[in-house]
């Protein structure tokens, strides 16, 4: 759905509710006065308040969407919509807390774009972002709804596969990189990746020897000829 018209349509839906809520206590404040305290009420004295709860709502309901969206920019990645970088540390901090407390294992996927700078200097930045548009859309396709899939910056991309041995995030990696191998863009063509995966040692690993570890395995499937999967 088009974000301005769901965000019109939720600020609608707040106004609607709150207008009602407004106007439900309006009654019940005229049936109090008039029955109750047996005071005579005035056009005025019903109007007046109805609409200053009305514009109070609005005004409530256009700061909620707001907050949302302020959230929306501090989590997600303005391009390809999947989490930033940032964010992503948060999910990696989590997960090993779990793991080192509860037991089982996770795995990181790292992979980037092989030669990508050609694309943006033979076809223009435009092409480059239509290529990580359509790649984020083919590994969110391929993922599990568990797995933490972020743009970690350019054309680097990272998954935490939580539950994930070794052995199983390297097929997981292969097929990603064989899905994007066979993928032909409209302008740029075919393009390649590059995937570096390695897994969670609950009893040694910190967070920056884990990233070291897995950017040392990205960097070794470039050594050994791009367009592949290696392991660390």
């Amino acid at each position: 759905m088009n974000t301005n018209i769901d965000t019109k349509n939720k600020l609608f839906t707040y106004v609607l509710y709150i207008s009602l809520c407004c106007f439900l206590t309006a009654i019940l404040n005229i049936v109090h006065t008039i029955y109750v305290l047996k005071v005579e009420i005035t056009t005025t004295a019903f109007i007046i308040p109805t609409v200053a709860g009305i514009l109070f709502g609005a005004m409530l309901a256009h700061i909620k969407i707001l907050s949302k969206k302020l959230s929306k920019i501090a989590y997600t990645d303005s391009l390809t919509h999947i989490y930033n970088r940032l964010h992503f540390a948060h999910f990696l901090d989590t997960e090993i807390d779990k793991v080192k407390r509860y037991g089982g294992t996770f795995s990181l996927i790292f992979f980037d774009l092989d030669h990508f700078k050609k694309i943006n200097d033979n076809f223009g930045h435009r092409v480059g972002d239509e290529v990580l548009e359509k790649i984020t859309h083919i590994v969110s396709s391929a993922n599990r709804s568990a797995d933490i899939f972020a743009r970690y910056g350019g054309e680097e991309f990272i998954i935490l596969t939580p539950a994930t041995d070794l052995s199983g995030a390297l097929i997981h990696a292969e097929r990603l990189r064989s899905d994007i191998e066979k993928e032909v863009f409209k302008t740029a063509g075919k393009v390649t990746s590059s995937f570096g995966v390695t897994e969670f040692i609950a009893e040694s690993d910190t967070v920056e020897k884990l990233l070291d570890r897995v950017d040392k395995a990205l960097y070794l499937a470039k050594d050994h000829g791009r367009n592949r999967v290696e392991k660390a």
